[in-house]
């Protein structure tokens, strides 16, 4: 018996400004199809977050249609669960015509977990599908009907105790949840959005099932033992996953629940590069970086002063590769505060970033260029207007004077009327 442990799609992200929908996730679905080809996997399961958003765009509810269309016309089990950036009423929908084309979504929580059992070479595997869960929902009358369950750890137990597992099969849990083991947590990346500990689920609960295929981190690893594992996302959606591999995750077991784990690689349309480094550094690699048409890249400016037309030079050498550009100048020596550091929120010496250095960065990262001068302005004017209200930020339009409106009114009105330089 051998399936794919894969999960966190996020169909229909973007990286910074690029919508991986266009080629990327396409070109990583034709990949698996192809493996699924070579090496003639019984399922492949889904453990969670399909879908970038809960209301996804046309285009990923296509691509996704299109995966398990082709994964059933092949013969294949499909198996997936709703994660927590997934509408598990949308993900579910006809669920049931699905079935019959061995095609099985998790949707609503129930006490009993939905659970497929298939079979090979005499080889019998259950699969338990446990959409993303919190206490409240396992609380619910509808699921347990209990009042003692107030954090995840506690609800996971209590769900998972409730379920009869099979002796005379390997039981396979697919579930999406924030898991540590002995307390530490698994290494996440910079495209998650778990914040601290969230969620905390130990791994202990999970004794119960010969496997576990977990989805919600993004990094591929194991928790606590070999067989409780994130698939981690098939694609690079942040600049700190450029070090990992993005394999695919192959699961076979054999006789006696004997279970082997293995990495199938397959091909990417693009990876991820990054550098760090003066103008000149940067630019002297851009000439020699070869297949720019190969890479997402990543420049970031460690120029102390931001040399005249530093944007456009990047752009003109690397081209549509360049999806990002940050600046984290080192500070010469004797300079004061107000340099950017690799640590958001803090500048090299561990002094706080002024509002407008925040600003500065937020947008240089969401569009790989720095505020230009009508910003600049607004955001001054703005921090102006807070003095005068004695530092507090209003968050309140009504409460915002008549006359501080106009202001910046007056200011924006005079950018856009400006002549052309």
């Amino acid at each position: 018996m051998r399936f794919f442990h894969v999960g966190d799609l996020h169909f229909g992200k973007m990286l910074h400004n690029v919508p991986l929908i266009e080629e990327d996730q396409p070109f990583w679905v034709e990949q698996l199809l192809a493996a699924a080809d070579e090496y003639q996997p019984d399922a492949v399961v889904i453990a969670g977050d399909v879908y970038d958003r809960q209301v996804p765009p046309p285009e990923a509810m296509r691509l996704f249609d299109h995966m398990v269309t082709e994964l059933s016309r092949r013969g294949i089990c499909v198996l997936v669960i709703p994660g927590n950036h997934d509408s598990a009423a949308r993900l579910s929908h006809v669920s049931g015509l699905l079935t019959s084309h061995n095609i099985y979504i998790a949707g609503d929580l129930h006490r009993e977990l939905r659970h497929v059992t298939l079979e090979r070479d005499g080889v019998k595997t259950c699969f338990w599908l446990m959409p993303y869960i919190f206490p409240k929902l396992v609380a619910d009358a509808a699921v347990l009907g209990r009042d003692d369950i107030q954090t995840y750890d506690q609800a996971a137990r209590a769900l998972l105790s409730a379920q009869e597992t099979r002796p005379d099969a390997c039981n396979v849990l697919v579930a999406h949840q924030n898991v540590l083991s002995g307390g530490i947590a698994p290494e996440h990346s910079g495209s998650e959005t778990i914040i601290g500990g969230l969620g905390e689920i130990g791994a202990d609960a999970f004794d119960g099932f010969d496997y576990v295929a977990l989805g919600h981190i993004h990094n591929a690893q194991p928790i606590g033992r070999e067989t409780i594992r994130y698939s981690g996302c098939p694609l690079y959606y942040d600049f700190s996953e450029t070090d990992r591999r993005k394999d695919l995750t192959m699961v076979t077991v054999g006789p006696g629940k004997k279970i082997e784990v293995s990495a199938v690689e397959i091909p990417l349309r693009h990876r991820l590069a990054r550098r760090s480094g003066t103008l000149a550094d940067l630019l002297a690699w851009g000439e020699a970086l070869e297949d720019k048409d190969a890479l997402y890249v990543q420049c970031i400016l460690e120029d102390a002063h931001l040399p005249y037309g530093a944007m456009e030079q990047l752009q003109e050498v690397f081209g549509d590769c360049l999806v990002n550009i940050k600046r984290e100048p080192s500070r010469p020596a004797g300079e004061g505060e107000g340099a950017f550091s690799g640590e958001a929120g803090e500048g090299t010496q561990g002094a706080a970033l002024s509002v407008k250095d925040l600003f500065g960065r937020f947008i240089s990262e969401q569009t790989g260029r720095y505020p230009d001068r009508i910003q600049d302005e607004a955001v001054e004017k703005l921090l102006e207007l807070q003095e005068r209200q004695g530092g507090e930020l209003i968050s309140d339009h009504r409460n915002v004077p008549a006359g501080d409106s106009q202001e910046i009114a007056d200011l924006l009105l005079g950018a856009v009327t400006e002549e052309p330089q």
